[in-house]
């Protein structure tokens, strides 16, 4: 019986190596050569170099071990792709798995399961943190903790910028493909740091010197030296060579340290995106807690004046506690802003921005247990211990200039994830909210506390609020500070007339006399206030009055309310009950600090009230004595009734937003963030595929000559079977190309075969195995027909057109081209029908045919072409032993 087809020589098709055979040349692949090693030596130095630019971020060394292990695992899998040849999204799909798997143990080290696997919720915040962890990086007030959530950022820093450095380099021998990738790293690592430099000389110089190093290096191994006609040989020139390189490295470095900062532009500040990024929570939203001062004070429905707030340990009786600092005024109320750190007639040229509120801190950030600030005083440990039913606002009570916090209690991780502080202001914000049982540590210098006003004080001049409403004390202020020039003197006597003319009252007890002094610190409040014949408010309109004229006449003055503890308990900490709530002001001085006002500065004593005859005038203003309606609002905002916060603060609920991430259920979030994000990813990636590959088609359809468009379409049918994983051997021509092909979709069976056994390509294959091969050739036909196709003619006809087309003396017509693509669409087609889903599929991500050379589907005119096929054939011929073979 003779054979159902023409099987091709063995030759012709590669052998199907083993599994060990397999394994022991992908063991081989990956022993890297001397240009590899180099590749990824320099790309991991210089990796390193802008790592370090991270070193003010975060406290500590600690973040640099994920940094370094991302870097080594980044280095490693690209390095492993290129040598298998695999597709670039392999890399991409390995390093998110090793990001997953190891992030939580090298990284973020919390919620692991066995103390190193990772569970739902560490990869959840790992997803989330590589995607949404660099704004609350850049809003967060460094140093940061080298722990949490956020040490994951080295490490995606590490495996990217390993990734993106080594694969460029190492898969283009260009010299000067190493350059990008690591100038974009080291701007990357510069533009995510701090104001203070990391490290000007590594990150610099080292980086420059690196930089021209690596590509002296791989020039020398793109292209050997030559020196009078001797190739490599010559190690003088070399030697030269290098030190040419190093003489002029040493004198662009010298001269760039020594002249670099005198040249033009070099103002001395540094451009970061921690500067220009507006911080995610706007503290000037909150209600201001001086509207709500009377809820500490007796009689009030919150009773509060002898409630144990907090209690603090720690330090020694009256030391002020700061519960908020409010440098910000609007005319209604005194609010936490940053006008502190723009002080000058809100022109930004006054004393905050010149004498030493930078503005760094100006701001609330995020911050660790470890804060970088510095101040004047007494390095203390203070613990504050809320109880039950105790202080319950966001505000954080703190003391001095606080270096540090450190939560304790069942809700410390919550509280830490959530503190924001104020470097410039020393506030802190809980946006959650303190409850009864919470408790944290404070480390802090605190100063002495000051017993009087000093005679002389240097004060910065300007003001950190518009104070040209405030034309109604000038009157008064005439009066007190009558031939005195100095800002302090003025000041100072200011304060004493307040506190020696003026009266004490709360509002009184319902039906009293004084519920005629409402409460507030509004201009209409203030107003009253100053042109009354006396005086008469408790701490939050003396505080306030204070503040005003301070600004008025030049003083930078902001509020501060906190409490003053005096009484000690029997273990020696001081319990803060509401009688211990104060209100004083702060003043800043030329070298940017601020002097704090305390209450026995400016504020009458308690027990002087205003007169009868006082309060007669204050009914012919304000009407009848009806006292102030009971706030509907919480005690936390309690405010006057002549406040217009009182109707804005009140908000309609809003109605969920289903677009909004932040109002999702967490396991919607999860599928998102987790699952859909690398899905988009992977169907853009594949998409991607599909276009280009079909703009090769197009390409080769519509371009160029029209041999050389016959010639695209018979590589499109080589780049098709070749992408189905037919195993085609190097330098074949056409015809044998296309009779290894036919061998291969003879085979029987579903999807097309990587091999074919030596039974079936042996001319003396059995009687029995040909039959079995005709018997599954006639039942694929039979279903074929069924199916209402045809079956896969061979592809020697096409093959013999192409060659006549291409070689032929005259150019083939457009009709010829176009007959030629058209039956090249059918066998694509059918090539792909034939294959199964998973090789369909494999033929969708391929690379093999997008990498080739393009020339390779261009033909050469018809001469070329003839002696570039005559000359393949002699060494197939001489390959083959002199036998004959196919020809073109």
């Amino acid at each position: 019986m003779t054979s159902p087809f023409q099987a091709p020589p063995e030759h012709l098709l590669r052998r199907e190596p083993t599994a060990r055979e397999k394994a022991a040349a992908r063991l081989r692949a990956l022993r890297p050569g001397a240009a590899r090693l180099v590749d990824a030596g320099f790309a991991a130095a210089l990796v390193l170099v802008a790592l370090l630019g991270l070193r003010t971020t975060y406290d500590g060394w600690l973040w640099l071990v994920p940094g370094v292990v991302g870097l080594v695992l980044g280095v490693v899998v690209t390095h492993a792709v290129l040598a298998w040849r695999l597709p670039g999204i392999v890399a991409a799909l390995v390093l998110t798995v090793l990001y997953a798997l190891l992030g939580g143990a090298v990284a973020t080290r919390d919620d692991l399961l066995w103390g190193f696997l990772p569970t739902g919720a560490t990869v959840t915040e790992l997803a989330r943190t590589a995607v949404l962890g660099w704004k609350q990086l850049l809003t967060s007030l460094p140093p940061i903790d080298s722990r949490g959530p956020l040490m994951a950022l080295p490490l995606v820093l590490g495996l990217v910028g390993g990734a993106l450095a080594y694969g460029p380099a190492a898969r283009w021998r260009l010299p000067a493909a190493a350059v990008p990738v690591p100038l974009a790293l080291l701007t990357v690592s510069l533009l995510l740091g701090t104001p203070e430099p990391a490290g000007v000389l590594v990150m610099g110089l080292g980086s420059g010197l690196l930089l021209v190093g690596w590509v002296a290096l791989r020039g020398r191994f793109a292209r050997p030296s030559v020196d009078h006609g001797t190739v490599g040989t010559d190690r003088t020139a070399a030697t030269w060579r290098v030190a040419t390189t190093g003489v002029l490295l040493l004198l662009a470095g010298t001269g760039g340290w020594l002249l670099g900062p005198g040249l033009p532009g070099d103002d001395g500040s540094r451009t970061i995106w921690r500067t220009a990024l507006v911080p995610p929570y706007d503290v000037s939203q909150l209600p201001s807690p001086l509207a709500g001062f009377r809820k500490y004070t007796q009689p009030n429905p919150a009773k509060l004046y002898d409630r144990t707030l907090f209690t603090v340990s720690g330090l020694p009786a009256g030391t002020p506690v700061r519960l908020a600092t409010l440098d910000s005024y609007d005319g209604s109320v005194w609010g936490a802003g940053t006008a502190a750190a723009d002080a000058g007639d809100g022109s930004g040229e006054g004393p905050g921005a010149a004498g030493g509120a930078t503005g760094d801190g100006a701001t609330f950030q995020r911050v660790g247990s470890h804060i970088a600030a510095s101040g004047d005083g007494t390095a203390r440990t203070v613990t504050v211990s809320i109880p039950d039913r105790g202080w319950s606002d966001v505000w954080l009570p703190t003391v001095g200039t606080v270096t540090g916090v450190r939560f304790a209690g069942d809700g410390a991780d919550g509280l830490a994830d959530d503190l924001r502080f104020n470097v410039d202001t020393g506030t802190g914000i809980v946006p959650a909210g303190l409850q009864g049982g919470d408790r944290y540590t404070l480390e802090a210098d605190v100063p002495a506390t000051p017993t009087t006003l000093p005679k002389d004080l240097d004060v910065a001049s300007g003001s950190i609020i518009d104070t040209q409403a405030v034309g109604f004390a000038d009157d008064k202020v005439a009066t007190w500070t009558a031939n005195l020039t100095s800002p302090w003197q003025r000041f100072t006597a200011v304060a004493r007339a307040m506190s020696s003319d003026g009266a004490y009252t709360d509002g009184g007890t319902p039906g009293s006399y004084q519920n005629v002094f409402l409460p507030g610190h509004s201009l209409s409040r203030m107003t009253r206030f100053f042109k009354s014949s006396q005086l008469a408010g408790d701490d939050e309109q003396y505080a306030s009055a204070l503040a005003l004229v301070g600004n008025r006449i030049g003083v930078p003055t902001r509020v501060v309310l906190g409490a003053i503890p005096t009484r000690a308990a029997a273990d020696g900490s001081l319990p803060v009950t509401g009688k211990d709530v104060h209100a004083w002001v702060e003043v800043q001085t030329e070298d940017g600090g601020w002097f704090p006002v305390l209450p026995q500065d400016f504020v009458p004593n308690r027990n002087k009230q205003p007169q009868q005859q006082q309060q007669r005038s204050e009914e012919k203003k304000v009407g009848a004595q009806v006292p102030p309606p009971v706030s509907a609002n919480p005690p936390s905002v309690l405010q006057g009734p002549d406040q217009s916060q009182n109707s804005t603060q009140v908000k309609k609920p809003t109605k969920p937003n289903p677009l909004d991430p932040s109002q999702w259920p967490s396991w919607m979030r999860w599928l998102v963030v987790g699952v859909g994000g690398p899905v988009l990813v992977l169907g853009l990636a594949y998409l991607a595929l599909r276009l280009a590959k079909r703009r090769r088609g197009r390409r080769r359809r519509t371009r160029g000559s029209m041999p050389e468009r016959v010639a695209g379409a018979w590589a499109e049918v080589v780049d098709t079977a070749q992408d189905l994983g037919m195993p085609l051997a190097p330098r074949l021509t056409r015809l044998e190309q296309a009779t290894v092909l036919d061998a291969l979709l003879a085979t029987p069976g579903r999807g097309i075969p990587r091999s074919l056994s030596g039974a079936a390509l042996a001319a003396g294959a059995t009687s029995t195995e040909q039959g079995a091969v005709l018997r599954e050739q006639t039942r694929r036909e039979v279903r074929q027909r069924a199916a209402g196709e045809g079956p896969l003619p061979s592809l020697r006809p096409l093959a013999d057109t192409t060659n006549g087309l291409v070689f032929a003396a005259a150019d083939p017509t457009p009709e010829q081209v176009d007959a030629v693509w058209v039956q090249v669409r059918d066998v694509t087609r059918r090539l792909r029908r034939r294959a199964s889903r998973r090789q369909r599929l494999r033929s969708d991500v391929s690379l093999g045919g997008l990498r080739k050379d393009r020339r390779a589907t261009r033909a050469p005119s018809a001469g070329t072409a003839s002696r570039g096929a005559l000359g393949g054939l002699t060494g197939l011929r001489a390959r083959r032993g002199g036998e004959g073979g196919a020809t073109a």
